[in-house]
């Protein structure tokens, strides 16, 4: 092929829609990339890139053994930090010299925020779709490859949602960065003895739903459908977060109410310290987090990694385990230290606003799971419903609000950052 040809072919290419899929493992991103692939996307895994580079160590990658996945883990991180975009060139490179012509493509497993930022520059088209689902959920549909190892699950579970370095796993940011979000929960069989399995036919059927509709609304045909009421909700959410000055996270919350079948927003907010109090941005520090780092540096040689044992010797950042890389700031503070948050929360502030007005079934959209103290003050105001958009929701907060009356329902659709984009005004 003659370069000429070589660069109209490359151009072509980047014109072309593209899905990245990403989310907690064990939540359906294989099983979307083969529904994208029947229904003609060309597919693509990052992590095959990664396995070819550990040529000769395919025995410590194979699943069933011991920290399988923590070597690909390693791996991943290790060249992402000689170069960031390591493994996108890697990936765009084999897009690049497959005979792909128009066909729209898809590419599975983004685990990496930065990862995703640079794969956004090179195709225009790009639309980051993830697939959660509930924790014991994913643990049964992966139980298999762990042979029941769950502490080594709950290991590589809390490794891949946030870890402290640019080059690390940070699924968490990719979640709260995607496109288009969905909750693949609740697809299990139930025997008469007691015994449950994923329903593996229920899941594809409904990944196959989902897919007909983003796939339908991505290249722009707007008469497939208009936003569904959760999703211009969330989208107000999402447009609160953009006033956030945390360092960590910025989270938007809305409180609606319903009046003759129709939905209207009647208090807002965003996580943000107190008036006259320095934001963390102008701080360049997070509270909590120089809280945790002086614990765990005062501790010291003390502390031995709660998953392998290691004694370590010279603790330093990113706080991980010497011998297992495990996040010790994740496994010792399960909390992440919120309670020392100086901020006041997204979902406070919007009940706040309220200005102690209680809202009979009214609901909260967030843009991230609500705290146990959040959850409080949500049943104070009478909220009946809460909408969150969250990778790993918490288990204890998410039993409370449900045993007081409170529905939880994971969001499900397209996020401010493509709303604009997939639906257009009407006149």
């Amino acid at each position: 092929m003659t370069e000429q040809k070589q660069k109209e072919k490359v151009r072509i290419g980047r014109s072309n829609l593209v899905v990245g899929l990403t989310g907690p493992f064990g939540s359906g991103c294989g099983e979307m990339r083969k529904v994208l692939e029947v229904l003609g996307f060309h597919p693509f895994k990052i992590s095959e890139d990664i396995r070819k580079e550990l040529k000769g160590q395919e025995k410590l990658i194979v699943k069933g053994k011991p920290n399988w996945r923590k070597v690909l883990q390693d791996r991943g991180n290790e060249m992402r930090k000689e170069s960031q975009d390591y493994w996108i060139k890697k990936v765009v490179a084999r897009i690049d010299k497959e005979e792909i012509g128009n066909r729209k493509i898809v590419v599975d497993g983004f685990r990496n925020f930065q990862e995703v930022q640079e794969i956004r520059k090179i195709y225009p088209n790009f639309f980051l779709v993830a697939i959660c689902a509930q924790k014991n959920e994913r643990w049964q549909r992966v139980k298999n490859d762990y042979e029941g190892r769950y502490n080594e699950f709950e290991r590589d579970d809390r490794r891949d949602r946030s870890e402290d370095y640019d080059w690390g796993q940070s699924v968490q940011k990719c979640v709260d960065d995607a496109d288009y979000v969905y909750y693949n929960n609740e697809n299990f069989l139930v025997y008469p003895q007691g015994k449950e399995e994923p329903n593996s036919d229920k899941i594809k059927r409904t990944l196959k739903n989902q897919a007909d509709d983003f796939v339908s609304l991505m290249p722009g045909i707007t008469d497939h459908r208009g936003p569904h009421p959760e999703e211009v909700q969330m989208a107000a959410a999402y447009a609160q977060s953009n006033s956030s000055k945390c360092k960590k996270r910025h989270v938007g919350a809305v409180i609606t109410i319903t009046q003759d079948s129709r939905e209207f927003p009647i208090s807002m907010g965003y996580n943000e310290n107190p008036p006259h109090v320095p934001t963390c941005s102008e701080l360049q520090i997070c509270c909590k987090d120089e809280d945790m780092a002086a614990k765990l540096k005062a501790r010291g040689k003390d502390i031995c990694c709660p998953s392998c044992g290691t004694r370590q010797k010279d603790l330093s950042e990113p706080w991980t385990c010497s011998e297992c890389s495990e996040n010790l700031k994740e496994c010792l503070y399960p909390s992440r230290n919120m309670e020392l948050c100086t901020a006041i929360h997204a979902e406070e502030r919007a009940i706040l606003s309220l200005g102690g007005r209680i809202v009979k079934g009214g609901r909260l959209y967030a843009t991230t799971f609500p705290c146990f103290q959040c959850a409080r003050l949500i049943l104070d105001a009478g909220i009946g419903k809460v909408v969150y958009v969250e990778a790993y929701p918490m288990k204890e907060t998410t039993e409370f609000l449900e045993k007081n009356g409170v529905e939880v329902v994971p969001f499900t659709g397209f996020t401010a950052r493509a709303f604009f984009r997939v639906f257009k005004k009407v006149n």
